[in-house]
């Protein structure tokens, strides 16, 4: 049985920190109100979180510090302000975690470019394949080149800021991870296509934060805490209102 654990340490070293990015997916919960959350499961052999219950992410890459193309909502400034970094991170960081759960998912936080000139694509303007999503995810391309290919605009308003976690030192990866909260978009359903998890699902957040704390899922802890306070919203409504007061360099 999983437990509620950090990673297995190892002897001090001077290991970098990398940076991440992760976003809790969130619904309305079916019966009884609240909200629900997608979960990952990962397999066993990943190198970091093995075996854990995660949401979906990764590290930020440098061809996700290459866009430019403009998205849609709060600029860079807003959210370096948010989470305390500088404006090529958060530009970058936002990109980066759009990108992860496109990959990780199939959902692709992106709407139709208004500004977008020239003929129409055949048979009007279709959205990322399958094929389009395992290249992205094999490091094949960027996000922005993706999305201009297919006449869209990344949906920044969409994500909220919600929490900054520093791996101790100790294990063999850290990471200065971001997280981000998003509603996942009318018409989208996220899936289990990613080799990372051994398997992927919606549980209500207040379901996930008790099994996390009882040991039958295993979490790391700031899976947890970000649960714990996904689980005090009534509805999606009230939790992307809810005003998040980030600590200067996170925890």
């Amino acid at each position: 049985m999983s437990r509620v654990c950090d990673p297995v340490t190892t002897p001090p070293a001077d290991v970098p920190v990398r940076e991440a990015a992760t976003v809790a997916l969130v619904r309305d919960a079916r019966v009884g109100g609240g909200v629900e959350v997608f979960l990952q499961h990962r397999v066993a052999t990943m190198q970091f979180a093995a075996g854990m219950s995660v949401f979906p992410g990764g590290g930020v890459e440098p061809r996700d510090y290459r866009g430019s193309r403009p998205w849609r909502g709060p600029d860079p400034r807003w959210w370096a302000d948010a989470f305390g970094i500088d404006d090529a991170r958060a530009a970058a960081a936002v990109r980066g975690v759009v990108r992860e759960l496109f990959e990780e998912t199939g959902v692709l936080l992106a709407e139709p470019d208004r500004t977008a000139t020239g003929r129409p694509r055949p048979g009007g303007a279709p959205g990322p394949g399958p094929e389009e999503r395992r290249a992205l995810a094999a490091g094949e391309g960027d996000l922005d080149a993706l999305l201009e290919e297919h006449r869209l605009t990344l949906s920044a308003h969409l994500l909220r800021p919600w929490d900054r976690w520093t791996t101790p030192p100790g294990p063999p990866r850290r990471y200065d991870t971001l997280f981000f909260v998003a509603a996942v978009p009318a018409g989208m359903e996220p899936d289990a296509g990613t080799s990372e998890a051994r398997a992927a699902g919606w549980m209500r957040a207040d379901d996930a934060a008790t099994a996390g704390t009882l040991g039958r899922l295993g979490m790391l802890r700031p899976t947890l805490d970000v649960l714990a306070g996904l689980a005090a919203a009534a509805d999606v409504s009230e939790l992307l209102a809810t005003a998040r007061s980030i600590a200067p360099g996170g925890r």
